[in-house]
Formats: C-alpha cells, sequence, structure tokens
C-alpha cells in the first residue's frame, strides 16, 4: 500500500480507479478524489498529501485576486499623497477616454514626476499634454513665481486654477510679471481645474483657441 494510498484512508478521502495505458498495456491505477479546502468540489488527483493545499481552479482564482487584493492594500498605504493623486487621475482619466491603451506611455512619463503635481486636474493635464505630443515642463520657476506648465516650443504657458480666472482679477498682477520675465510673444493660458477633470479630451481645442496664431501642433 503506498503513502498515498495510507493517508487518504486515514483523512477519509475517497479512492477509484482508473485505466491507464502505459507502454501498449493497460492497468488500473489509483485516483483520489480529493475535496477543495474552500468549496468542497472533488477533484481527481493521482497522489495524495495531507499537508498540500487543494483547491479548484475557481477557488485558486480567488484566493489570487484576494492576495492581490491585501497587496494592493498595503503598496497603497505606503504611498506618498501625490502619488495616491496620480492614481485618483489616471483612474479619473480610465472613465473618460475610450482608448485608455493609447495612454499607458504618456502615464508612464507623466508618473516620473509624480511630486510636481499638486492637484489631480493638474495630473491630468500633463498626461494630455505629452499623450498629444507636447514637451513640457512641470512647476517651471519663471522670475519669482512658478507656472503649472510651461511649453518651451509653443512659447506658451498653462495654468490649472481652482476657480472661474478673471483677467482683471489678483492674478493679472502675477501674470504681467510672468509675461515681462518671458517675453510678450509668451501667451498664458488659464484653465478651470473644474472643467479638466470632466473635458480633459478637449484640451488641445482649448490651447488652440487660447492662442492667437491658432497653428495646429
Amino acid at each position: 500500500m503506498s503513502k498515498s494510498e495510507i493517508y487518504a484512508k486515514r483523512d477519509g478521502i475517497a479512492i477509484t480507479t482508473e485505466m491507464r495505458g502505459y507502454a501498449g498495456r493497460k492497468c488500473e491505477r489509483p485516483v483520489y478524489l480529493v475535496p477543495c479546502q474552500k468549496c468542497g468540489t472533488k477533484l481527481r488527483k493521482v497522489t495524495y498529501k495531507p499537508s498540500k493545499e487543494y483547491l479548484c481552479d475557481y477557488c485558486k482564482l480567488e484566493k489570487k485576486r484576494k492576495e492581490e487584493a491585501i497587496e494592493q492594500e498595503i503598496w497603497d498605504l505606503i504611498k506618498t499623497p501625490k502619488e495616491q493623486t496620480f492614481d485618483k487621475a489616471v483612474a479619473k482619466l480610465y472613465k473618460q477616454v475610450k482608448k485608455f491603451d493609447s495612454y499607458k506611455e504618456a502615464i508612464e512619463i507623466a508618473k516620473k514626476r509624480t511630486e510636481r503635481y499638486d492637484s489631480i486636474p493638474e495630473v491630468l493635464v500633463a498626461i494630455e499634454l505629452i499623450k498629444l505630443g507636447y514637451s513640457i515642463i512641470p512647476q517651471q520657476k519663471v522670475g519669482r513665481y512658478r507656472v503649472d506648465f510651461a511649453i518651451p516650443a509653443e512659447k506658451l504657458i498653462i495654468e490649472v486654477d481652482g476657480g472661474l480666472y478673471h483677467p482683471n482679477g489678483p492674478k493679472a498682477g502675477r501674470d504681467g510679471d510672468i509675461q515681462l520675465s518671458l517675453g510678450l510673444d509668451w501667451k498664458i493660458l488659464h484653465i478651470p481645474a473644474e472643467w479638466i477633470s470632466n473635458h480633459i479630451k478637449m484640451l488641445k481645442k482649448v490651447i488652440i483657441a487660447g492662442t492667437s496664431d491658432n497653428r495646429e501642433k
């Protein structure tokens, strides 16, 4: 009697037999009907070890999913606030666009500068600009200020505003200083954060409309 048979009889595992062909001959071999340790589905095994975990394919998949979920929870706990903000922005982007796979490269490039983005709308703008082929500098220092995005090739500054931008409001003086630092041929484009969160795919049209020469990239 094999060890498998001894253990199976001890643990109440049902044993049946099946015919097996070998070298042109057929012979009987034992088959152990081992219950899945989660759902009880009978699994046909040619050996039995009491120390081994027996799971059906479905329960294996469920176990893997739970392990991955726990791993993700742990990873989320050790992420910095800005890394969490970046992940939330990517999740929001996923809901907005149809061909999400086309954004993967832009997301990877933008992710390298995670610490430079202060909000979800800023992350969305960064990813979309990179996707569109713009070479951007996030949080570029201009004089005594920092601007959200500088696009040197286009001589364009993009600012993500928390509220509605008023040309004659407090930021007008700041814009004037930035304009003097960069030159009058530069443009400063203000885009409301709330609009970005819902219409990021329209960013290129806004850029074209907001620049005086309306050049297409």
